[in-house]
C-alpha cells in the first residue's frame, strides 16, 4: 500500500508535468514560428528598403541620362549610360548575394527589369504568387508585404516589395524580395532544441521532486497505517504524534480519540467480563446454599429418617424459610435483569415525591416495629413535590434504602428519612445513626452480592443496593452514600426538579 500510494504520487505528477510540457511547447511552437516569421519578414523589409534607396540614384541617373541623349549628342550619353548600367549591373548582384533571397526590378506593369537568384538560383524567372498586387500597393508610395502559396518551389513564401523613387517621390520602379518559409524555419531548429532540452531537464527535476515530497506526504499516512495495525490486535499502549496542522494533523488526533476510546472500552468490557464471572460464580454459590438445604431435608423426610413430629415439624419450616430465601433471590435477580436491560422500559410520569415517601414508610412501619425501631421523617415539604418517574420503581427504591438502614440498625434504634429542597434539585436522605460503613467498602457498595461486614447478621441476598441503583441511573438521579463512626450511614438520593 505504502508503494502503490507513492507510486500513483509520482506517476500523477509526473503526467501532469508532462502535460504541462507539452502545453508549452506546443504554444512555444506556434508563438515562436509566427514571431520568427514576423522578424524574418521586417528583415526582409528592411533589406528592401535599403536596396530600393539605394537604387534611388542608379534610376534617377538613368532616367537624367536618357533626357539627355534624346536632345543632345547620342554617342557620349550612350557611353555614359553604359557606365552606369555596368555599375548597376555589379551593384545588383552584389545585393543578390548580400541579401539571400531572391531579388526582382519590376516596373509598374510587372515587367522585369532585372533578377537577380538568391535561395532558389537557377530554377524559375517568373515574378511570384501575388506580385502584381504587391506591385500596385508599392506604386501608391507604401512598403508592402505578401504571404502566398509557391507552385513552384510547392511551399509558403512571403514576398516584400519597396518603392525605388527619383527626387520628387516619384516611383520609378520597385524592388521585391521573395523567399521561402522553410528558410525561416530551418532557422527554429536550434530554438526547439533548446526547448526540448529545457523541458527535459525539468520534468527529471520534477520527478526527484515529487518522489521527495511524495515520501514526505507518504510518511504520517504510512505512521497511521501502522498505528491502526496496532489498534486491530488492540494494542494501545502505542502514540501518534503527526506534527502537522493540516487535514492529516486532524486526522491523527482524531485517531488518538479513537484509540483512547477503544482503549476505555477494552477496558469496560473486561471489567465486564470478570463481573458477569464473579456474578456467575456467586449467584452458583448463593443457590447451591438453599437447593442442598432444601434436597437434604426433603431426603431426610422421604427416606424416613425423621420420624418424630416435633422434628418433621422442625424440617418443614425448614423446608419453608429456605424456599422463601429462594424465591426471593430468583425475584432480584430478575428484577436486576430486566433493569439493565436497554430494551426495558419503565412507565414515565408525573408522580407526587410526597406520597411516594409515605407510601414506603408506611409499608415499612411493620417492619420497624418488630425490633421496636422508630421511622421518622422529617423536613417533609407540604407542597406537592412532582417529579417524572415511575411511582412503583421510586417506591421500591426508597424501599430498599430505608430498609437496608433498617436491617442494619439494633433495636429500639432511629431511622431518619430528610427531605431538603434546593433551587433545582430536591435532596432525600435515609440515615442510620447506629452503623459504619469503612470507606472501601463505600466503593463496592452498589455491586452485586456485595454484603456488608457487620455484627448485626442479616439475611439478604445482596442484590436490594444494586437494584437502587439501576433504578437511580434509569430515572437519571445521583445515588450517593457518606459512612462515619459519628452520625452514622446516610444515602443521598439527588433528584432534579427541572426533569419534570
Amino acid at each position: 500500500m505504502k508503494n502503490k500510494l507513492t507510486r500513483k504520487l509520482v506517476l500523477y505528477f509526473s503526467l501532469t508535468l508532462l502535460l504541462f510540457s507539452i502545453v508549452i511547447g506546443v504554444a512555444f511552437s506556434i508563438l515562436f514560428s509566427r514571431q520568427t516569421i514576423t522578424i524574418h519578414t521586417e528583415e526582409m523589409t528592411r533589406r528592401a528598403v535599403v536596396i530600393a534607396n539605394t537604387l534611388d540614384d542608379y534610376f534617377a541617373e538613368q532616367e537624367t541620362t536618357t533626357e539627355s541623349s534624346s536632345s543632345m549628342h547620342g554617342m557620349m550619353g550612350s557611353n555614359s549610360s553604359m557606365k552606369m548600367w555596368m555599375g548597376y549591373s555589379a551593384f545588383i548582384q552584389f545585393m543578390d548575394q548580400l541579401a539571400l533571397d531572391d531579388i526582382w526590378i519590376v516596373d509598374e506593369n510587372a515587367n522585369t527589369i532585372t533578377v537577380g537568384h538568391g535561395m532558389h538560383s537557377t530554377e524559375y524567372n517568373e515574378l511570384p504568387t501575388n506580385a502584381r498586387d504587391v506591385i500596385k500597393k508599392v506604386y501608391t508610395g507604401k512598403t508592402a508585404t505578401s504571404d502566398a502559396f509557391s507552385n513552384v518551389i510547392g511551399e509558403p513564401t512571403v514576398t516584400v516589395g519597396a518603392p525605388i523613387t527619383n527626387d520628387s517621390g516619384e516611383v520609378l520602379a520597385v524592388v521585391l524580395l521573395h523567399s521561402a518559409i522553410s528558410s525561416v524555419h530551418k532557422n527554429e531548429n536550434q530554438g526547439y532544441l533548446l526547448l526540448f532540452i529545457s523541458i527535459l531537464i525539468a520534468w527529471i527535476i520534477g520527478l526527484l521532486l515529487s518522489i521527495l515530497l511524495s515520501k514526505k506526504f507518504i510518511a504520517p499516512i504510512n505512521q497511521m497505517s501502522t498505528f491502526t495495525e496496532e489498534l486491530v490486535v488492540e494494542n494501545y499502549n502505542n502514540s501518534l504524534d503527526i506534527a502537522t496542522k493540516d487535514e492529516i494533523g486532524q486526522l491523527g488526533k482524531k485517531l488518538t480519540v479513537l484509540k483512547d476510546r477503544l482503549a476505555e472500552a477494552k477496558f469496560q468490557r473486561e471489567n465486564r467480563e470478570q463481573a458477569q464471572k464473579n456474578f456467575l460464580s456467586t449467584i452458583s454459590h448463593e443457590l447451591r446454599t438453599p437447593v442442598t438445604v432444601i434436597r437434604g431435608s426433603l431426603e431426610s423426610l422421604s427416606d424416613g429418617l425423621i420420624k418424630q413430629p416435633e422434628k418433621v415439624e422442625q424440617y418443614h419450616q425448614q423446608l419453608l424459610a429456605e424456599s422463601i430465601v429462594l424465591e426471593r433471590l430468583i425475584n432480584d435477580l430478575l428484577e436486576l435483569s430486566r433493569l439493565e436491560n436497554p430494551e426495558f422500559t419503565i412507565t414515565m410520569e408525573p408522580v407526587n415525591l410526597n406520597d411516594i415517601l409515605s407510601d414506603s414508610l408506611r409499608s415499612l412501619r411493620v417492619t420497624a416495629s418488630t425490633k421496636n425501631q422508630e421511622l421518622l421523617l422529617e423536613n417533609l415539604i407540604t407542597e406537592p413535590i412532582i417529579i417524572t418517574g415511575d411511582y412503583g420503581r421510586i417506591r421500591q427504591l426508597f424501599v430498599i434504602l430505608i430498609e437496608n438502614a433498617l436491617k442494619f440498625s439494633p433495636n429500639q434504634s432511629q431511622v431518619v428519612v430528610q427531605a431538603n429542597q434546593k433551587a433545582d434539585h430536591i435532596i432525600i436522605s435515609v440515615q442510620n445513626f447506629d452503623s459504619y460503613i469503612s470507606p472501601k467498602e463505600q466503593k463496592n457498595i452498589f455491586q452485586r452480592f456485595h454484603q456488608a461486614d457487620s455484627d448485626v447478621p442479616t439475611d439478604g441476598t445482596g442484590l436490594g443496593l444494586a437494584i437502587a441503583k439501576e433504578i437511580t441511573d434509569r430515572h437519571h438521579f445521583d445515588l450517593s452514600v457518606t459512612s462515619n463512626k459519628e452520625t452514622g450511614t446516610i444515602f443521598y438520593v439527588k433528584i432534579k426538579l427541572n426533569n419534570q
